[in-house]
Parts: structure tokens; sequence; C-alpha cells
């Protein structure tokens, strides 16, 4: 009977970690989305300059926290993310507004499917 209460508190922690992973992914996601977002509205204004400040901080933080995605994720995702990135830093630095607003809006959408790719749905499960 110890066995079994062991092996469900076990479970039970591998569960708790695995929603708080989920959690955190999400909260880091929604939180870059919406720097890079209020990035392009600064573009859309001509302020690239903070526009540049605002998406190199973003990088910053990815950068700050790529021991953690690599650890948990799967690489060729997580190097997804890392080269959209390395193009939408070279294209708000060329004060290209149709390229940077494409590669913008790819970024955004690579990490909404990265905190995607981490919640207990169905369709994860399965």
């Amino acid at each position: 009977m110890k066995r079994l209460y062991i092996a469900a508190a076990l479970l039970a922690l591998l569960l708790g970690a695995s929603l708080a992973n989920a959690w955190y992914v999400q909260g880091m996601a929604d939180g870059m989305r919406n720097r890079l977002e209020q990035a392009q509205a600064l573009t859309r204004q001509g302020d690239w300059e903070r526009a540049e400040a605002l998406t190199r901080q973003t990088y910053q933080d990815w950068q700050d926290r790529r021991f953690y995605f690599h650890t948990l994720m799967r690489h060729s995702d997580i190097d997804q993310v890392l080269r959209a990135f390395r193009q939408v830093l070279e294209y708000v630095q060329l004060r290209e507004p149709d390229q940077y607003n494409a590669a913008n809006a790819d970024l955004m959408a690579q990490l909404e499917l990265l905190a995607e790719m981490e919640q207990a749905t169905i369709v994860n499960v399965l």
C-alpha cells in the first residue's frame, strides 16, 4: 500500500509541475506578444527607435529564459523563435515596414504556438 501512495504522490507532483510549466509559458508568451504588439503600434506611428528598444528588451527577456526553454521544450521550436526574433530585429533596424510587420506577426504566432503546445488540452494529450 505504501508503494501506491508514493506512486500517487509522484504522479500528482509531475502533474502539478506540468501545469505550473504551462501557466508560466503562457504568461511569458502573452507578455512578449503584448510588447511586440506595442512595438508594432509604435512603428505605425513612425517611432522606430522606441519600437526597436522594446523589441530588443523582449529579445533579451527571451535570451534570459533560454536555458529553461531548452531544458523543457523541443529545440527545433525554440530555434525557430530565435530565428524569428533575429529577423524582426533586422527589419526594425532597416525600417522596412512591410517585412517588419510580416516577421513580427510570424514571431507572435510562434510564441502563441509555443505556449499552446504546453497547455493541458485533449489535442496535446492525444
